[in-house]
C-alpha cells in the first residue's frame, strides 16, 4: 500500500529532473551510416538513368538472363546425363525458337483477321460509350484550361510511316537477336560465370552466401515462372472456352491473348476484358448479351488472382502486393510493357539478394558471438597468448 506522500502532487516550484538521455549530436558512426545511405541513393539514381538511356541493350540482356534462370534446370539435367553444356544450351534455345515460330504461324491468320476488326470494335465501343467518352473529353479540356498549357503538339503522321516501320522492325529484330544470344551464352557459360564470381568472394562464409544466393535465385525464379505459366495456360484454356461459347470467331486467338496478357499484371486482364466486350458488341447489339463474355472472364481472373495463385505459388514465393505494384509501375515507366512483365522476377531476385545478405550478416554475428563465448581464459580473466 502506498504511503500518503506518494499521493501528493508534484510541487510546481521544484525543477524538473534532468534528462539522462545521450546527446543528440551526430556521432562518427551515425555520420558513416548517413554517408553510406547517400552513396546508395546516388548509385540508385545513376543506375536508373543508365538503364533508361541503354534500354535498347539493357532490356533484351535482362530478359535473356531472366529466361536463362528459368531454363537453367533443363540444361543442368541434360549436362548431368553426359551432354556437353554448350550443346544442351543450344538444344534448349533451338527448341524454344521453333516453338515460338510455330506459335506465330498458328496465330498469324487469327491475328490478321482480328486486326481488320479493330476499327469496327473501336467504333462499336465509341458508340456504346459515347457518354463516358464525352465526359472524358470535357475533363481533358478542363485540365488543359486549368493548367494553362498551350504547348505545341507533335503529330506523328507528319513523318514517313515507311521509315517508322523500318526503324521499328530493325530495332525489334536487333533486340530479339540480343535476347536469343544472351539466353544461349548464359546457359552455356553459367557454371564458369558462377565459379568466377565465387572466386571473387573473400572468405568461406562469403562464398557460401554467394553460392546460396545463386541457387535460390535460380530455384525461385524457375519455380515462379513455371507455376505462373501453368496458371496462365489454364486462363488461356478458359478464355478459349468462353470465346467458343459466345460464338466469337477464332477462339484460339482469345486463348492465346489471355495467356500472354496475363503475364502483364494489373492491366493485362483489363485489356482482355475490354477486348471481349468490344468483340461482343460486334456479334450482338444488346449490351447485356455482349458484356457476359467479359464479365465471365473477369470473374475467373478475380478467382485466379485472389485464390488460385496465392495457393499454388505458396508463401515462399509470395511477395507483398504493394511491392509488386511499385515494381510494376517503375519498370513499366522505364522499359514499357516488357519491363512490366519482368518486374516481378526482378523484384524476386532483389528480395532473394536481401535475404541472403541478411543471413550472411546474421551468420557473421553468430560466429563472433560464439567465438567470444567459447574463448578460453586464464585465472586472471584474460585469454592466453597463442603458442607458435
Amino acid at each position: 500500500m502506498l504511503n500518503a506522500s506518494a499521493w501528493k502532487p508534484f510541487p510546481r516550484y521544484m525543477t524538473e529532473p534532468e534528462d539522462d538521455a545521450p546527446s543528440s549530436e551526430i556521432t562518427p558512426q551515425d555520420h558513416d551510416l548517413i554517408v553510406r545511405y547517400c552513396i546508395v541513393g546516388i548509385f540508385v539514381i545513376l543506375a536508373t538513368a543508365s538503364l533508361y538511356l541503354t534500354r535498347v541493350i539493357a532490356l533484351p540482356i535482362t530478359a535473356g538472363v531472366i529466361f536463362g534462370l528459368v531454363l537453367g534446370p533443363p540444361v543442368d539435367a541434360m549436362a548431368r546425363r553426359g551432354m556437353p553444356q554448350h550443346l544442351a544450351a543450344g538444344l534448349v534455345v533451338f527448341v524454344g525458337v521453333v516453338l515460338l515460330l510455330v506459335l506465330i504461324g498458328t496465330l498469324t491468320v487469327p491475328i490478321a483477321a482480328w486486326s481488320d476488326q479493330v476499327p469496327k470494335m473501336a467504333a462499336a465501343l465509341k458508340f456504346k460509350l459515347v457518354g463516358v467518352l464525352a465526359f472524358m473529353e470535357d475533363f481533358k479540356k478542363f485540365a488543359e484550361n486549368f493548367s494553362g498549357g498551350d504547348g505545341a503538339k507533335v503529330s506523328v503522321s507528319d513523318s514517313n510511316p515507311l521509315v517508322s516501320i523500318a526503324v521499328t522492325s530493325t530495332a525489334a529484330a536487333g533486340s530479339l537477336l540480343i535476347f536469343v544470344a544472351t539466353v544461349y551464352f548464359w546457359l552455356a557459360t553459367r557454371r564458369h560465370l558462377k565459379a568466377r564470381a565465387l572466386r571473387l568472394c573473400l572468405g568461406h562464409g562469403a562464398r557460401k552466401s554467394a553460392g546460396s544466393f545463386f541457387q535460390e535465385v535460380e530455384t525461385r525464379t524457375a519455380r515462379y515462372f513455371g507455376l505462373v505459366t501453368l496458371i496462365n495456360l489454364g486462363m488461356g484454356v478458359i478464355s478459349l472456352l468462353i470465346a467458343w461459347t459466345a460464338g466469337l470467331p477464332y477462339p484460339v486467338f482469345w486463348g492465346a491473348l489471355a495467356f500472354f496478357l496475363n503475364y502483364l499484371a494489373f492491366i493485362g486482364p483489363v485489356m482482355v476484358a475490354v477486348a471481349f466486350f468490344a468483340a461482343g458488341l460486334l456479334s450482338s447489339p444488346h449490351v447485356l448479351v455482349a458484356v457476359w463474355p467479359a464479365a465471365a472472364y473477369y470473374v475467373v481472373h478475380l478467382f485466379e488472382s485472389n485464390l488460385v495463385t496465392p495457393l499454388v505459388i505458396g508463401r515462399k514465393l509470395t511477395i507483398s502486393p504493394f511491392l509488386v505494384f511499385i515494381s510494376f509501375i517503375f519498370w513499366l515507366w522505364l522499359w514499357g510493357p516488357i519491363g512490366a512483365v519482368l518486374s516481378t522476377p526482378i523484384l524476386l531476385v532483389a528480395l532473394v539478394a536481401r535475404e541472403e545478405v541478411a543471413n550472411y550478416r546474421q551468420a557473421l554475428q553468430g560466429a563472433d558471438q560464439a567465438v567470444s563465448e567459447t574463448a578460453p581464459t586464464t585465472s586472471t580473466g584474460t585469454a592466453p597468448a597463442l603458442v607458435r
